[in-house]
């Protein structure tokens, strides 16, 4: 079997560099150059295509409103067999004055009798496409005598291209006169300047009428052949373009948008050119100064490896010296307070520890010492026979507390989980104390997601109690939790006799000393346990006037389940 090789440090750095650094960067910056590309490519493509949209549902828009004013007109059989009076040559025109208010583009209406005579008294001038006897045999007039029922569109030439729409006029099946529409080109050539990618608008046999591009043109002034079925990214004449075609109105009419991109396209492989020369420069200048610096920068590895070393072997007397450079002076640095940090968690952890148990230990003899189990038992066996519903629950609170007392659940528990079997310990004592004992639970609904010290609240309450009713016949507990400048807050307060001041000045005392040296142990292990487990200003103040009751405030920092 083939062994792994194993480099040096130094040498570990340097490939990593070039592996993990360089060469990543280099395909991410070919990858957003390809992306830029994708993207400026869709932008021509898009904004070519909404152009040909643009342009031909105007043209189409504009010839449908035509051909239906036609059609209209064509039906109307009087226009050819009786003469048009003054009221009805009114009414013509003005239907295609309003047409032309309505698309903006003006037509011009003609109407012509079999013999190819206007039948319109105001049509002083004939354009010479329409008036030539030749007409017959070509154009616009060749087109409906052949088919005169249905809608024409041709191209005729006089001064300038012109758009024609005719049909004809029928009278029992026979064609008695015809019915044309001409556009001039120029109508539209504003248009055309309102989209920026060139246009060509041409007839189905490639003719143009109107066009702002002259390079796809051939001698004839016809649209390049070859072009007329080409779409997409072309080159032509060793430049690169990107065509689009939309055929309008049946068939007779193409529109093209052409997008020119050869100069575009030559900055952005330039650009490539020059993005991957400069990398090839970087990799290679890279490989040769790495090395120096990576020899350079991991002197004092194997200082900080030796060290650690010790400290797996568990020697944490073992510091280190170093200033070569700022970053391992602060490693050293760092490496030394870890040190010290280590010694001092050991020690607290010892600590932490012994009070846990302790705690936890005088927590369940306070309990369910055997006074405390025989009272309830007996509360139990004397409720039985007056309310059997009350010993019912108060035997189920005393199970639920006992599980949750032996039960190897976390040190932390959340709020609202701890309080509900807090709740069990307080309806046992609501039980025992009847009138004598009430209590309250005010929580914000936030902070009953939050986490802290199992079975905390119920040795504050417990303290209360048993202390309580010292002065007094009656005890109301009060207990509320918030959240309050980044922390959460408990305070437990009783309308107990309270604390004589000489004795509050002395717990308060005892709570800041390191050790217990009172027989006070309930809230000092509380306190002390706080301060072991979250190294802050954390724990427990009490506040307390004979006659007033005494109220334990319970301070702790904001932990959440990670699952939440």
């Amino acid at each position: 079997m083939k062994r792994k090789r194993i480099r040096f440090f130094r040498d570990n750095i340097r490939h990593t560099f070039i592996l993990y650094a360089i060469i990543p960067t280099f395909l991410i910056a070919c990858l957003c150059m390809g992306l830029i590309f994708g993207i400026w490519q869709y932008s021509v493509y898009n904004t070519n295509l909404a152009a040909n949209a643009k342009v031909s549902n105007v043209l189409q828009k504009v010839v449908d409103i035509y051909v239906n004013e036609a059609s209209n007109l064509s039906k109307d059989v009087t226009l050819i067999t009786e003469p048009i009076n003054t009221d009805k040559l009114v009414e013509i025109r003005r239907s295609m004055y309003k047409l032309f208010a309505e698309t903006e583009y003006f037509a011009k209406l003609y109407i012509l009798d079999e013999e190819l005579n206007s039948v319109l008294s105001d049509n002083n001038h004939m354009p010479g496409f329409l008036v030539d006897n030749s007409c017959y045999d070509w154009g616009i007039i060749r087109e409906i005598r052949e088919k005169p029922q249905d809608i024409s569109i041709k191209l005729a030439t006089e001064e300038g291209r012109i758009l024609c729409i005719g049909t004809g006029i029928q009278n029992q099946g026979s064609l008695v006169g015809y019915i044309i529409v001409t556009i001039p080109a120029d109508e539209f050539r504003l248009l055309l300047t309102q989209v920026s990618p060139q246009t060509v608008i041409t007839d189905e046999n490639g003719w143009i009428y109107l066009t702002n591009n002259f390079v796809f043109q051939d001698e004839l002034g016809r649209f390049v052949r070859d072009m007329e079925y080409s779409e997409g990214f072309i080159k032509y004449q060793e430049k690169g373009y990107y065509l689009s075609k939309s055929k309008i109105c049946n068939d007779n009419l193409q529109v093209y948008t052409i997008t020119s991109n050869g100069m575009e396209s030559r900055i952005f492989y330039t650009m490539c050119t020059f993005i991957l020369f400069i990398f090839a420069a970087i990799i290679i200048i890279t490989y040769f100064t790495s090395r120096k610096v990576a020899k350079k920068s991991t002197r004092d590895i194997s200082k900080i490896a030796e060290a650690f070393e010790q400290v797996k072997k568990g020697n944490l007397d073992r510091y280190l010296n170093i200033d070569s450079s700022i970053e391992f002076k602060e490693i050293g640095e760092a490496y030394n307070l870890m040190l010290d940090g280590l010694k001092k968690n050991i020690k607290e952890n010892k600590e932490l520890t012994r009070h846990v148990a302790f705690a936890q230990v005088k927590q369940l003899e306070a309990q369910f010492n055997p006074h405390f189990l025989f009272n309830t038992l007996d509360n139990i066996r004397f409720m039985s026979k007056i309310d059997s519903e009350a010993s019912d629950n108060m035997i189920i609170a005393l199970s639920t507390l006992l599980r949750y007392s032996i039960s190897n659940a976390e040190d932390e528990i959340q709020v609202e989980e701890d309080m509900r079997y807090t709740e069990s310990y307080l309806t046992i004592l609501k039980i025992r104390y009847n009138r004598r004992f009430t209590y309250e639970i005010d929580l914000e609904e936030k902070v009953k997601k939050y986490l802290i010290p199992k079975l905390m609240i119920q040795s504050i309450i417990e303290n209360a109690v048993k202390y309580g009713y010292e002065e007094v016949d009656t005890l109301h507990v009060t207990i509320k939790g918030f959240e309050k400048d980044g922390n959460l807050i408990f305070v437990c307060k009783d309308s107990g006799g309270g604390i004589k001041e000489d004795l509050l000045k002395q717990i308060r005392e005892n709570l800041l000393q390191p050790v217990n040296k009172t027989n006070h142990h309930g809230i000092y292990n509380i306190h002390r346990r706080i301060q072991l487990m979250y190294h802050g200003d954390y724990g427990v103040t009490l506040e307390s006037k004979l006659g007033e009751g005494t109220v334990v405030t319970l301070t702790l920092p904001i932990h959440m389940n990670s699952d939440i």
